[in-house]
C-alpha cells in the first residue's frame, strides 16, 4: 500500500468523522489498497448506483448502504454477493456538491453473514453518513 492511498484514505475519513479504528478498518478492508485512491468532486445531477439488498426474513427493511459504484456495476465486482433475498441496482442522483472517496474495489472473501465477498476490480465510492443527504435514490434500474 502507498503512503499516498493510506493518507488520503486516513485525512478523507477524518475530515466526515469516521474515526473509529473499527470503522476506519472496515472502510479500509472495501479497497484494494495497492491502487490509488482519489477525492472524487460530485456535482449535482451526477447518477451514482448500489446494489441494495432485497427484504428477508432477517433483514425487512433494506436500507442505503455507503458504498457506491458507477454505471455497469455487478455484485461480482464490487465484491458483494446477491445473498439469499438477492440485490437491485438502485439509482441515486446528486443533490448538493460533495467529495466522495474513490478507488478499487478490493477483493473480499466471501461472508454469508454480512452477504459480501467477490472478485472486486470495479471502481467504487465510499460516502460517509454525514453526506448521505447530498444524495436521494431516484429508483430502481435494470442491471447491465
Amino acid at each position: 500500500m502507498s503512503a499516498t492511498t493510506e493518507s488520503t484514505l486516513s485525512s478523507y475519513l477524518a475530515r466526515h468523522g469516521v474515526t473509529d479504528p473499527v470503522a476506519v478498518q472496515e472502510v479500509r478492508s472495501g479497497f484494494d489498497m495497492t491502487k490509488p485512491l482519489y477525492n472524487h468532486y460530485f456535482e449535482p445531477g451526477d447518477v451514482l448506483y448500489q446494489l441494495v439488498r432485497l427484504p428477508s426474513f432477517y433483514n425487512l427493511s433494506p436500507h442505503r448502504g455507503n458504498w457506491f459504484g458507477l454505471a455497469g456495476l455487478t455484485a461480482q465486482n464490487v465484491a458483494v454477493m446477491q445473498g439469499l433475498a438477492g440485490r437491485r441496482t438502485h439509482q441515486f442522483q446528486v443533490l448538493a456538491p460533495f467529495v466522495g472517496l474513490e478507488g478499487t474495489a478490493g477483493r473480499y472473501p466471501i461472508d454469508w453473514n454480512k452477504e459480501i465477498g467477490g472478485l472486486g476490480g470495479a471502481t467504487q465510492i465510499y460516502v460517509p453518513r454525514m453526506l448521505m443527504g447530498f444524495i436521494q435514490a431516484t429508483g430502481p434500474v435494470e442491471p447491465w
